[in-house]
């Protein structure tokens, strides 16, 4: 038929169903509107008959639409819900792949039926639905009302639908999908107040929203025609809750026409105005968590605004709240999923600081990235006392002062350090703070988040917050907690993984003292052996990790000689071959020996092929090149080079220049190449 046909074709549609001159017209021409007007694919007019049972009065399917698959259960269903309501509304509902809108059709207080119209879920509606289906539903119950219990009208039909009324239809679903688009409650205000004045003519609009605190209705967004409104500022027009006209009717959650308002005795004049006669309307706005704002419009003048215009900003308030609603949703997803990446990101580079230090440093910058503030100060529990470790926001001279403060852990941050929440104080609160800087004015905030609790309590950090800026919104408290999280988890691993380095390296002490007791010389040179390692190391860009594991194996890589005879490991002289393969067996016997420590599986690996050759001379597998981890390689080459230079009873050391030699000759052969040329450089920058 006629879908998406503009203005004449809606002012057809209920021209048709105001004007229908029986009964089965009128319902046949109802569900022909249900989805010119809504947008439907298909349409029911559905009833109860004799014995409850479903009738299926009249119902249209669009022209080229698909099937739908809407059966008579469905129906039955929609229908029961309306008639189980106390108060029947227009309701959407999701099947499947459809989406559903049920009207219901009321006449004088009683439900006679309802108007189902149908959608794939794929097919967005034409038109925001409600205001519509409102009107729709209205319009049919009283020409069923005016029909009676008679088939035939008795009476010449009634005149058509009027062109102020289909304008006004015309103009909520301009409102209705303006407010698809507003993704903040501001931007709903906006909306509101440009748009509204084609529905109502108003001189001044005002938009609230309920402040954080609960306390105070806040102006969001207004518009005013008149040089006596030019003036006013958003401050200004601001009320707490119960207060004035517009304060009263939100604490009363009811609507409120005045007729003159001044001579309601509780209302009160805006600052820098003055009385004036003047009409008001006032609508809250409700959601399923409570009112959250109001709509004010005012025109100068006694009686300017009617009944019918104030159920027509009740409509409009419906319209925005659900609208405010479904931006908070947003705001808060997307807000939560930002918060999880940012905190997510944050975590992956705190587990990669060295130091306390280093991790404190990039809190600060964190929360100066995600959090509003003026300046950001962490501090760091040293006993009884905080000391500042890292400051973002200040100015040289603040921060001279501030790093030669000492915060006791009492008094004022006693209640901060004892919780897991934002703690807000004023400057006059924490006077210590506010004499640092250069200027404190009144309503200076500082917002205390602890890094742990109580006795785990380990740092803090200090937001400092401007006086326009106000406490931390839920967002940023949210923030402020998650940083603080995930610092706490930074530092307490920081602190276990330091013990356990500490662990560490008790372990290779006793070891090494156990060798030592055996053969000194071998400690003595593995201890040596470590930091040349590490340059080698360094040069050739192993990570982090494999050089603390090259780093053990250094330290451990002949501690398998504990289990070799004393004849052997102190003889003067030549070994026999007898001897050799019994000294061959100590790269098994280290690596079993620190097989049980867990921590030391990639020493272990290492252990046990340092004394395999680049052409697979070695032992005792035989590895060849790139078969041979290469932190053994680097251990080979290191410990040739220490041997060499190093006296021992069979011989003496040869000079450095010497040993070099000896190294290039064998790069190729029993060395790696690449290691040789990285442990030369490092004896050279030694040198």
């Amino acid at each position: 038929m006629r879908a998406g046909g503009g203005q004449v074709d809606v002012l057809l549609d209920l021209t048709a169903v105001t004007t229908a001159p029986t009964r089965r017209d009128l319902l046949a021409a109802s569900c022909e509107a249900c989805g010119d007007v809504l947008g439907m694919d298909a349409a029911w007019f559905v009833s109860r008959g004799e014995n409850q049972a479903l009738v299926v009065d009249a119902s249209w399917t669009r022209d080229g639409a698909r099937p739908h698959r809407v059966g008579e259960g469905r129906l039955s269903n929609v229908l029961e819900q309306a008639e189980h309501s106390s108060h029947p509304a227009v309701e959407q509902h999701w099947i499947g792949r459809y989406r559903l809108i049920s009207v219901p059709i009321v006449v004088q207080g009683d439900l006679v039926g309802a108007l189902v119209g149908a959608a794939r879920a794929s097919r967005p509606l034409t038109s925001p639905p409600l205001p519509s289906a409102v009107r729709l539903g209205s319009e049919i119950g009283q020409r069923l009302l005016r029909l009676g219990g008679q088939e035939e009208l008795p009476e010449p039909p009634a005149p058509p639908l009027t062109g102020g009324s289909i304008d006004e239809i015309r103009l909520l679903q301009s409102i209705a999908g303006a407010l698809i688009g507003a993704h903040s409650e501001s931007q709903v205000g906006e909306v509101v107040v440009a748009q509204l004045s084609g529905l109502i003519d108003y001189h001044s609009c005002r938009f609230y929203m309920l402040s954080d605190d609960g306390e105070m209705l806040v102006c969001a967004a207004h518009r005013g025609v008149g040089a006596v409104y030019e003036a006013e500022g958003a401050e200004e027009l601001n009320c707490a809750i119960g207060e004035g006209i517009t304060g009263t009717a939100f604490a009363d959650g009811r609507a409120a026409r005045v007729d003159d308002a001044n001579a309601v005795p509780y209302a009160v004049d805006i600052p820098g105005t003055e009385p004036l006669d003047e009409s008001m309307l006032v609508a809250p706005m409700h959601t399923e968590s409570g009112p959250i704002g109001a709509i004010v419009l005012s025109k100068e003048g006694l009686r300017q605004f009617g009944d019918e215009q104030l159920r027509l900003l009740e409509v409009i308030a419906a319209l925005a709240a659900a609208a405010c609603d479904n931006a908070r949703l947003v705001t808060r997803t997307r807000e939560a999923a930002e918060t999880a990446e940012a905190l997510i990101d944050l975590g992956a580079a705190l587990a990669q600081q060295t130091s306390n230090d280093k991790i404190l440093e990039l809190v600060a910058l964190a929360v100066d990235r995600l959090v509003e503030c003026a300046g950001i100060s962490v501090w760091l529990r040293d006993g009884d006392e905080l000391v500042p470790k890292t400051l973002v926001g200040y100015t040289p001279g603040e921060v001279k002062r501030l790093r030669a403060m000492r915060l006791p852990a009492a008094g004022v941050l006693e209640t901060a350090l004892d919780s897991r929440r934002v703690t807000l104080v004023g400057v006059d609160e924490a006077p210590q703070l506010a004499g640092c800087l250069d200027a404190a004015p009144a309503g200076t905030t500082f917002a205390i988040t602890t890094v742990g609790e109580r006795a785990a309590n380990k740092a803090c950090v200090i937001v400092q917050r401007g006086p326009r800026r106000g406490r931390p919104s839920s967002r940023d408290e949210q923030m402020l907690l998650g940083i603080a999280d995930q610092a706490l988890l930074a530092i307490i691993n920081r602190s276990l993984y330091a013990d356990l380095q500490e662990s560490f390296l008790a372990t290779v002490e006793a070891l090494g003292n156990a060798l030592d007791l055996k053969d000194p010389y071998t400690n003595e040179h593995a201890l040596a052996l470590v930091d040349l390692c590490a340059g080698v190391c360094g040069r050739i860009g192993m990570s982090a990790a494999a050089e603390r594991d090259v780093s053990f194996a250094a330290a451990l890589h002949d501690i398998g000689k504990i289990g070799i005879p004393a004849s052997i490991l102190q003889k003067p002289g030549p070994l026999t071959p007898e001897e050799f393969e019994v000294m061959k067996t100590h790269p098994e016997l280290g690596a079993r020996i620190i097989e049980p420590v867990a921590a030391l599986a990639g020493a272990r690996d290492i252990v046990i092929a340092c004394h395999e050759h680049w052409d697979g001379t070695g032992y005792p597998s035989g590895l060849r090149e790139e078969e041979i981890p290469l932190g053994a390689r680097v251990i080979l080459a290191c410990d040739a080079y220490h041997a060499m230079t190093s006296d021992r009873v069979y011989r003496t050391a040869m000079s450095q220049a010497e040993a070099i030699a000896e190294l290039r000759r064998c790069a190729g052969s029993h060395f790696d190449p690449d290691v040789v040329d990285a442990l030369v450089a490092v004896i050279a920058a030694a040198a």
